[in-house]
């Protein structure tokens, strides 16, 4: 196979990730590992504009926090007031207050900027 020396569009992609796929068990140190992460690095940049992952929603993260630790939703109504109340934050459709925010922090290890609705980019 050809070595790819750029990622222009959807079909450069494929063939990096399929040499990636190849190059998955190469020897540590080797002349593959090196181009293992140099397509890597390519496309990571390609898709990091073509494919972009938007930032969470407060309700999203609180939604994945709570599957990751085995919760139910329903574990929140001490920090949020009613189920009523949990179930309008889960659906997007009520704010954060600041107590909410701190407790959900607390409780879930989520970002206090997220949870208030600040977005923070996610890091690559």
């Amino acid at each position: 196979m050809k070595r790819i020396e750029a990622i222009n569009n959807d079909a450069d992609l494929d063939a990096a990730l399929e040499r990636i796929g190849e190059l998955l068990r190469c020897a540590k140190d080797s002349p593959e590992e090196e181009e293992l992460r140099f397509l890597s690095d390519l496309v990571e940049a390609y898709e990091a504009i073509h494919y972009p992952i938007p930032a969470p929603t407060p309700a999203g993260a609180i939604k994945c926090r709570l599957e990751d630790l085995s919760l139910n939703k329903y574990d929140l109504i001490p920090l949020i007031g009613s189920r009523e109340a949990v179930d309008e934050v889960l659906a997007g459709e009520m704010s954060i207050a600041p107590e909410m925010a701190q407790g959900l922090h607390q409780m879930l290890g989520i970002d206090l900027e997220l949870l208030l609705g600040e977005a923070v980019p996610l890091e690559s």
